[in-house]
């Protein structure tokens, strides 16, 4: 079994500072990667997430739940949160822009057929 993933020694059972150490160091390397266009992202973070699966496939269950859980809490308590564009404030815009194009669908048919017929 290995235990190096991206030159950071973990122990059996890796110890919660490693996993922190890793999904850091994870998580800064895909802050550099945006920056260069050569890199594709999604094939980044696959190459990311299989040296993480070839490191835990050797673990017992509970020890890879607990890896994991570490893992993901930390990088999702990293993520960026984009204050200017929340998540909650697009559930509404899909039905207003579809009012918005309609009433100007109705506008244009008006002003090109109606009021010619009329």
């Amino acid at each position: 079994m290995t235990n190096v993933i991206d030159g950071f020694t973990f122990d059996v059972p890796p110890a919660e500072s490693q996993i922190v150490e890793l999904a850091q160091y994870h998580r800064k390397q895909l802050d550099e990667a945006i920056y260069h266009q050569e890199i594709h992202l999604g094939d980044y973070c696959l190459a990311q997430r299989k040296r993480v699966y070839d490191y835990t496939k050797d673990l017992n269950p509970t020890q890879k739940a607990g890896f994991y859980r570490i893992y993901d809490g930390e990088l999702r308590r990293l993520a960026d949160d984009d204050d200017l564009h929340p998540a909650h404030a697009e559930s509404g815009v899909g039905v207003f822009a579809v009012s918005i194009v309609l009433i100007i669908i109705a506008v244009i048919l008006y002003f090109a057929f109606l009021r010619a017929v009329i």
